[in-house]
């Protein structure tokens, strides 16, 4: 019997921002590196032959050539190991470079231990303590560099001007500018490494530093969480995944591995299936946590062959999503226009679901982002970044984006609405991410976001026979079906109603059923109808989405026909009526 053959492995590579590093370094001479981005997660450390957090890996990369050294506003300086300890004190403290006093040990220590707390002094510690190795090199002993770890940087070094900031603040900023500009240190192998989760987060002037570079480090993609996964369940046999191994891979774009790592701890000690329910929650407990509730992912359960009528609509957009799946036909977005409740979210995400496109809700982003603006555009670009193909819905787009033009908008507006379009413009994101921007009201869409919309699909309420058809089905799949002279009652007393306004009769008529099981659709009618309170609203929103159209053959009949004169000035009429 021929022998078993060897399991293969997953090959496991370097994690890409160590090699960046190692350029920053070594290729490019930068003494200070800001690490942002995934600074929680979990990484392949080949030395450990594990997944191990950051300060590990760090470790275990860089400990071998420096003498790593910790430091954060609360913990003062500490070290890795007491080996690393012992041979910075000797460094620093030995006046033959072999042997330390006892009172220089003592007083050295003494030192470490009142830098907890007190920032400013663990920051001149720090300095000295380089100055140390600098000095022992320049004496001819063998030392290796040091490499200071500074943890949450943003809060040791805080964004704003010098104005801005409290006197503390001021002191450890300007500490921490002279000592990197000295020619000493910028000529020395030594090594500062400033970690935080964003960068807008660090003040400013230590990123405009000619000495500073900067690395993101990524979410995990694809092929790291698969290898994550395979490693974990080689440690834990028979761990089950609900539509599979691969498909949890999948669904878990946007997570941490720390993240992944929790799902299967708990699958695995609960004996239970890993659920593609719990991958979607982690996934957006992780982006409100970050985002606050900015962002949202979805996975419609819905498809094109959910949405009644409306077909001409449906072949435009796998159109659309059919040519965005390559770069060079891709668009960057498309506006969707149409009346309040015509069904723009429902139909948008049933074909971006059919597309394998992930659909990301933007929302509430103009409230959120006052005073936070360019720390949560880098953390959703960072996590934009990670998924597949995706669309990014953004409903009533015309109040979530401020203008850049308008001259009473609030320069945080302002820098909000430029963010957006330099996200929709980014050649990086073409074919990969699409913008859906939702709109009842499409004149109100700041001119340069709109213009970045070549596709633009108006949807109306359906009429005539499509209408009639789309009412019987609606009644249908919920197995109320309606004889033709009800059904024609039906439609004559609900030519006003909107998609919504027929979800919500149906909605009406189940709940009256469960009171008088025979009563019928007609007998709710008379009793409970939609409102007419908007009527003209949604007239002058319908008028609007025909203005707004890439499609003529979209329009129905009696907008067709009108020219665009005739629209412009019933638009303009109608706006006056409101306005009263």
């Amino acid at each position: 019997m021929a022998p078993a053959r060897p399991k293969t492995r997953p090959a496991r590579r370097r994690p890409a921002f160590l090699e960046q590093l190692s350029e920053a370094y070594n290729l490019r001479r930068k003494s200070v590196v800001q690490l942002t981005g995934d600074v929680h997660g979990l990484f392949w450390s080949s030395a450990r032959q594990d997944f191990v957090g950051l300060e590990a890996l760090l470790h275990a990369e860089l400990g071998p050539k420096f003498n790593l050294v910790r430091m954060d506003v609360a913990s003062g300086v500490t070290f890795f190991d007491e080996a690393t300890e012992a041979e910075v004190i000797r460094i620093c403290e030995s006046p033959d470079g072999k042997e330390v006093p006892r009172s220089r040990d003592r007083l050295m220590k003494n030192l470490i231990e009142r830098s907890k707390h007190s920032p400013l002094a663990a920051l001149v510690l720090l300095h000295g303590m380089i100055d140390g190795s600098h000095r022992a090199r320049a004496a001819g002993e063998t030392a290796k560099p040091i490499c200071a770890v500074l943890q949450y940087a943003g809060a040791l070094f805080p964004a704003g001007d010098f104005a801005r900031l409290s006197e503390l603040d001021r002191q450890r900023l300007v500490q921490f500018l002279h000592w990197v500009a000295d020619p000493s240190f910028l000529e020395g192998p030594d090594l500062l490494l400033l970690i935080n989760p964003v960068k807008s987060e660090i003040n400013g002037k230590i990123t405009a530093l000619p000495a500073t570079a900067h690395i993101e480090i990524q979410l995990p993609q694809i092929d790291e969480r698969r290898s994550f996964v395979e490693h974990y369940r080689q440690r834990h046999p028979g761990l089950r995944f609900e539509g599979g191994r691969e498909r949890f891979v999948r669904d878990s774009a946007g997570l941490t591995l720390a993240n992944v790592k929790d799902l299967l701890e708990v699958a695995w000690r609960s004996k239970s299936m890993v659920g593609r329910d719990d991958v979607v929650r982690e996934v957006n407990r992780l982006l409100e946590a970050e985002l606050g509730e900015v962002i949202r992912i979805k996975y419609p359960q819905h498809g094109p062959e959910d949405v009644i009528g409306q077909q001409a609509t449906g072949e435009i957009f796998r159109a659309i999503f059919a040519r965005c799946d390559d770069a060079e036909t891709a668009v960057s977005a498309i506006l969707v226009s149409g009346p309040n409740g015509g069904g723009k979210t429902y139909q948008l995400e049933a074909y971006a679901a059919a597309s394998g496109r992930v659909v990301v809700e933007l929302a509430g982003i103009r409230g959120a982002l006052f005073g936070e603006t360019d720390k949560l555009f880098e953390l959703l670009r960072w996590h934009i970044a990670t998924f597949g193909k995706i669309l990014i819905l953004v409903d009533e787009a015309h109040t979530a984006f401020g203008s850049i033009h308008a001259g009473d908008v609030h320069k945080t507006e302002r820098r909000l609405a430029g963010n957006i379009i330099k996200m929709m413009g980014d050649p990086a994101f073409l074919g990969k991410v699409l913008w859906g921007l939702m709109t009842s009201r499409p004149d109100e869409l700041d001119p340069d976001i709109k213009s970045r919309s070549p596709i633009q699909v108006p949807i109306f309420d359906l009429e005539g026979d499509e209408r009639t058809a789309f009412v019987a089905e609606m009644f249908r799949r919920k197995r109320m079906p309606l004889p033709p002279p009800e059904l024609e009652q039906v439609v004559a007393a609900t030519d006003y109603y909107s998609a919504r306004d027929y979800r919500n009769l149906v909605a009406e008529v189940l709940a009256a059923r469960r009171q008088q099981p025979e009563i019928t659709v007609t007998e709710v009618l008379e009793r409970w109808q939609a409102s007419r309170s908007i009527g003209r609203e949604r007239q002058l929103q319908t008028l609007i989405a025909a203005m707004h159209c890439s499609y003529p053959q979209l329009l129905p009949a009696p907008l067709r026909a009108m020219t665009e004169s005739e629209l412009a000035a019933r638009v303009e009429q109608l706006k006056l009526s409101l306005a009263r």
